[in-house]
């Protein structure tokens, strides 16, 4: 990036924060440095993802992710690719990460809410799976599994995530 677009970003950066909205810091600086290379990056990655290549959009989504750190797009979508991939914890932390750069990113807390909830399905199924009957904290996990299961998406998505080959890895 050349001294003109520095000043311009930083310029740009100063008058955000002055009006109190950080949230718009990634996009300001996404908008005014039009390096080929990262939009190359972004748009090879968004293909790579599409078309179901993640360890190629992985590879690429974290290049950007190291090269835009405050960008909550891009650790939205890594999130995204995780979470789809059965790594619950690494999805849960790339969320972490783009509600860091943007705290109002409401994709992102659903999408952790989702995992986290996909999570204590999983925990618990695995519960109910060890305890024996006789134990105190059966009824317990039954009555957790039980609720859980009134939410229509999480009951859908652990039936379907069940039914998969590599149900196990979740």
């Amino acid at each position: 990036m050349n001294a003109r677009a520095l000043a311009a970003v930083a310029l740009a950066l100063s008058a955000v924060f002055a009006a109190g909205c950080t949230t718009a810091v990634s996009g300001v600086i996404q908008s005014l440095d039009n390096d080929p290379d990262l939009m190359s990056i972004n748009q090879e990655a968004r293909l790579a993802y599409e078309g179901g290549e993640l360890a190629k959009a992985e590879t690429l989504y974290r290049s950007l992710a190291r090269r835009m750190p405050n960008d909550a797009e891009t650790w939205l979508r890594l999130g995204n690719l995780y979470a789809r991939s059965n790594r619950p914890d690494e999805a849960a932390s790339a969320y972490h990460h783009a509600l860091m750069a943007d705290n109002a990113e409401a994709r992102a807390w659903h999408n952790l809410g989702v995992v986290r909830l996909r999570q204590a399905w999983a925990s618990l199924l695995q519960a109910q799976a060890t305890v024996k009957p006789s134990n105190g904290l059966a009824p317990q996990i039954d009555s957790l599994l039980e609720y859980l299961s009134k939410l229509p998406q999480i009951e859908a998505e652990s039936h379907k995530a069940a039914a998969s080959p590599d149900a196990r890895k979740y």
